[in-house]
């Protein structure tokens, strides 16, 4: 036997063992996996504890905003608790800057002016900046140029195609650039999507059995589970949740570990606006890599995509349906005659709009049965959680 040539069972043992155990530094010892992230260190210098899903509640309001007339930026007055609309007299890169970083993105922001419309009903004020915040100027000084601040911190939300079939049919990842899969040692558990370079959205409920941040990986840029590259995770960050209602607050965040490149395949799909009201019947899109079959069924190695409508919560919470469960914090959507639905696997994903631009609207959260006409899915409003997302992403910056 020539000498080296063992080489790959050794990789081969460490990739079983690794599998099951943790390895632990000085002094070096291992521990089964399970006791990783259980709240007790096992490790010596409990290193077994350091990477973990960690829970972060929702902190103090983010004093700017984006609105769906025209993405104009609003601000929040402290002091009086008013938001405002911003002026574009005076309005500059570094305030566009600050507002954007206040969000949570670090992309070099645009912006323009657009007229102030007849129905506008804040106030428009100037702004300016303390301490990192846009702050309101409280002079009583009129907008001269009758104009509001349009901003875009990055540019998201465009496909290379647009998807035109309805039903579950199989997807192209050109039409969801922002799809990801989640996996835990190489199996799919979720699906996520592309918020930016560094952060994918996802849901909570994908974390509750495994918390060890560095067996999670993230799949980018393929329609097929299986061919994509693997990427590291930094971070896994979830909402602390209320254990009496554990279907609340289903909402994720992921870090990578290094920046992605975007292109066709790879692109960030945009947040909601604040004030995106969705009527009912509103048509929105599912996709995902889950069972094609409500019972069994296995995971499906393609993208597949359907379009589902907007269901009000009122018939969403009937005696025959969820009586009561869905809060206003949750979305349902589904077809009105069942058949179309997110199933097991496809948790974690997007539930979008198009209106200018793509929008991840819901995350797929959870529901009874899969594509049945009266419990459609339910799904993480993500409008409700935008102040968690920017704080989450803001203090990483």
């Amino acid at each position: 036997v020539e000498p080296g040539s063992d080489q790959p069972l050794n990789g081969h043992v460490k990739e079983i063992l690794e599998k099951y155990y943790f390895f632990c530094g000085q002094p070096l010892r291992f521990i089964p996996r399970v006791q990783m992230c259980n709240g007790e260190p096992d490790c010596a210098s409990g290193e077994d504890e350091k990477h973990c899903v960690k829970n972060i509640p929702e902190g103090p309001k983010v004093s700017v905003r984006l609105s769906k007339d025209r993405s104009t930026l609003q601000v929040l007055d402290r002091a009086t608790g008013n938001w405002s609309s911003a002026c574009f007299d005076r309005f500059t890169e570094a305030l566009a800057k600050t507002a954007c970083r206040q969000m949570g993105y670090s992309s070099k922001p645009a912006f323009n002016a657009v007229a102030i419309g007849p129905d506008q009903e804040l106030n428009v004020v100037d702004v300016t900046e303390n301490s990192q915040e846009l702050q309101v100027q409280n002079s009583s000084r009129p907008c001269l140029s009758g104009s509001l601040v349009s901003l875009h911190c990055l540019a998201c939300g465009k496909n290379l195609k647009t998807p035109r079939v309805v039903g579950g049919v199989e997807a192209s990842v050109d039409s969801w650039p922002w799809q990801v899969s989640i996996q835990y040692n190489k199996q799919h558990i979720c699906g996520g999507s592309i918020l930016d370079a560094h952060w994918v959205l996802t849901a909570a409920h994908c974390f509750r059995k495994y918390l060890d941040v560095p067996n999670w990986k993230v799949r980018a840029g393929s329609d097929r589970l299986s061919s994509s590259r693997s990427l590291s995770v930094a971070k896994i960050v979830v909402i602390e949740v209320n254990p009496m209602y554990p279907k609340d607050k289903d909402i994720a965040l992921v870090k990578l570990q290094s920046p992605l490149t975007f292109s066709g395949t790879v692109r960030p799909i945009c947040l909601p606006f604040f004030d995106e009201e969705l009527a009912p019947a509103t048509p929105l899109w599912i996709i995902g890599w889950g069972n094609t079959e409500e019972y069994g069924g296995k995971m499906s190695d393609v993208l597949m995509q359907a379009s589902v409508q907007v269901i009000d919560n009122t018939t969403c919470n009937a005696e025959d349906a969820y009586q009561g469960e869905v809060t206003e914090k949750m979305l349902c959507a589904g077809s009105p005659e069942g058949g179309v639905d997110t199933c097991q696997g496809d948790s974690g994903g997007p539930l979008m709009y198009q209106s200018d631009q793509w929008q991840v609207v819901g995350i797929v959260s959870w529901g009874y049965g899969c594509g049945s006409p009266n419990t459609p899915g339910v799904y993480t409003k993500v409008t409700a959680y935008l102040n968690w997302i920017y704080s989450v992403r803001k203090a990483e910056l």
